[in-house]
């Protein structure tokens, strides 16, 4: 006869069995994923290295300064290229002249110091103010 103990430490038995197999799949799907993660990592590790050498040659300066050579026409900044701020055209908010109006650099004198200062705009309604050339600059040929 069976008695009540023994399927008790039969049912036991059975959810202890169960229990550890399902514990075993689960660590088996989770050593899966690690090793996933750790190729993963791997490749991209490599990546970032091949990346980093590709980055390394193309920033090169000697290959910068052929690149610009060849393809910018830049020359070097001339010493009469430099102008001091007093030298730089002044022209209030209010009345810019267009670009073409400029007067030269050397001509124009430089401008007392308003004694009331102008009420602050906001930046839509400000006037547009004119593009710098290389004339006004100082840097026309």
């Amino acid at each position: 006869m069976i008695r009540a103990s023994h399927l008790v430490w039969g049912a036991l038995i059975m959810s202890v069995g169960t229990g550890l197999f399902l514990v075993a799949n689960e660590v088996g799907a989770r050593e899966k994923e690690l090793n996933r993660l750790h190729a993963e990592i791997r490749r991209t590790t490599e990546s970032i290295h091949v990346l980093r050498a590709e980055w390394s040659f193309l920033n090169d300066p000697s290959r910068l300064e052929r690149l610009a050579d060849a393809h910018l026409g830049l020359k070097p900044v001339r010493p009469d290229q430099y102008v001091s701020l007093s030298q730089l055209p002044y022209a209030p908010l209010a009345s810019a002249p267009a670009p073409d109006e400029t007067p030269a650099l050397a001509a124009q004198p430089t401008p007392a110091p308003r004694a009331k200062p102008a009420p602050p705009r906001t930046v839509a309604s400000r006037p547009a103010l004119p593009q710098p050339t290389l004339a006004t600059l100082g840097g026309g040929r």
